[in-house]
């Protein structure tokens, strides 16, 4: 009887056994899928890879590249280096019109810079 008791100990412990090995298995292979698929795949035609931003709103990346803002902001009219107090100025009343406070922030320290302090974007 007690040999019997044993055996069935024995077979109770190798399910046991291939069933965490199973489950395993499986862990790691749905692992392994759902890393090659997120990392290999595009979102909106970019690799998922190049998006730094892509959990953040639209339009943050800008915040970062003033270049790129500056250029999506006029359209390319000016190169950024030719730009002046002048043209900061108005990109901060363009912000503020459209209610967009960072951008306007930055266009207005960016005039007071260039201005050497003579511009406090009071007005």
């Amino acid at each position: 009887m007690m040999k019997l008791y044993d055996g069935v100990k024995e077979i109770l412990k190798i399910r046991k056994f291939r069933r965490i090995v199973s489950y395993a298995g499986f862990y790691c292979f749905t692992a392994v899928l759902s890393y090659a698929y997120t990392s290999n795949t595009t979102r909106a035609g970019f690799s998922r890879g190049d998006q730094f931003y892509a959990s953040y709103p639209a339009g943050t990346e800008l915040l970062t590249d003033t270049a790129k803002l500056y250029k999506a902001a006029l359209g390319n009219c000016f190169e950024n280096e030719e730009w002046g107090p002048i043209e900061y100025c108005i990109m901060a009343k363009h912000f503020e019109r459209q209610g967009k406070t960072p951008y306007a922030y930055h266009a207005q320290y960016m005039a007071h810079l260039l201005s050497h302090g003579q511009l406090d974007g009071s007005g």
